[in-house]
């Protein structure tokens, strides 16, 4: 991987953690130990809280055609980075440069695109009952902690981000130690494109060390987690002991149905798609196929087929690797135990 030097991004500055301590982190395709990630505490994540609270009057005072427009420049920038963020976020994902060229990063810049055409177009409810009106205004809260995964490091900060400060909350992002690279470059985007300091931190670090006195933290009024169940228990209890307003993305275990009167090609391709697209790391993949009794013997014929012919493992960055590395090797003495 090229030289990155991550450092936390705070109230519009690049800074490193107060502890000067870093985690390792590897390449999951080779091994080799690539850019060292900020080992932030408590301290760290109260100087992002802090100003994200200051920054949030302003952000959240200013008009939506305001923040839209900002919305619409970090898509554009992003469009114009595609290549050197599909790239890193192979490189520190394990995911095929292909599939972060054509899938992740696009959707990164249409979540912003998205969301700066709702708040344009009102974000307003208005129903009519006996002669009279009821009006449902939506108005932002505060400072939100978003939590983010391993299995789509950019994307998933971006889906949350973008309604986040759309709608004029400020935030603190703390994305997972495995996958920060794409992270870190996202706020070189967001500094390039205009967005006033404080309205978005990034803390880098560990769950213990950064993320629970982020969920915990009284000035943090929002929390959005997308993980392992076993973390999600933990900081639905968290937060929902302090009262603050909690979402919560899982581990699934999603099933697919087949039925003998199907697009039999279709089903098989889709089939495969859902259960091995991004090395199988994806929360709504298909762990599960059900499929009718007349049709199952042909189905598991044509997907074994299949699978052995078009899943090619190997390389990430070589345009014919459908399958590259998971995430690191615990994960993959997680799945061989499955076997």
């Amino acid at each position: 991987m090229e030289s990155v030097k991550i450092q936390n991004y705070i109230n519009g500055e690049w800074v490193d953690a107060s502890t000067g301590s870093y985690v390792d982190n590897y390449n999951p395709a080779t091994g080799q130990l690539s850019a060292p990630i900020p080992d932030s505490v408590a301290a760290d994540v109260d100087n992002a809280v802090q100003a994200a609270k200051a920054a949030f009057p302003g952000w959240s005072g200013q008009s939506a055609a305001s923040r839209a427009a900002i919305l619409h420049r970090i898509a554009d920038l992003i469009d114009e980075s595609t290549a050197t963020l599909a790239s890193f976020e192979s490189q520190d994902q394990g995911k095929t440069v292909q599939s972060a060229t054509t899938i992740d990063i696009p959707m990164c810049a249409g979540y912003f695109r998205q969301f700066a055409e709702y708040i344009v177009e009102g974000i307003k409810e208005t129903e009519s009952q006996f002669d009279t009106n009821t009006v449902t205004q939506h108005v932002a809260s505060g400072v939100a902690a978003l939590i983010t995964p391993w299995n789509f490091p950019m994307l998933m900060v971006c889906e949350k981000l973008a309604p986040c400060i759309a709608v004029g909350n400020t935030c603190v992002i703390k994305p997972t130690e495995l996958t920060s690279v794409t992270p870190y470059l996202l706020t070189h985007i967001l500094h390039a494109a205009g967005v006033p300091k404080g309205v978005v931190n990034v803390v880098f670090g560990t769950g213990i060390n950064a993320g629970e006195p982020l969920v915990k933290h009284r000035d943090v009024r929002l929390v959005s987690f997308t993980g392992g169940s076993a973390t999600g228990a933990k900081v639905g209890a968290m937060a929902g002991g302090l009262f603050k307003r909690v979402s919560l993305e899982l581990g699934g275990k999603n099933p697919s149905l087949i039925f003998s009167d199907c697009d039999f090609d279709h089903a098989v391709a889709t089939s495969i798609r859902g259960a091995y697209q991004n090395q199988g790391e994806i929360c709504v993949c298909s762990s599960r196929v059900y499929v009718q009794r007349d049709l199952y013997d042909a189905f598991v014929d044509r997907f074994r087929q299949k699978v052995r012919s078009e899943i090619i493992v190997g390389n990430p960055s070589s345009p014919t690797t459908f399958y590259g590395p998971v995430i690191s090797q615990q994960h993959v003495e997680k799945v061989t135990g499955y076997i």
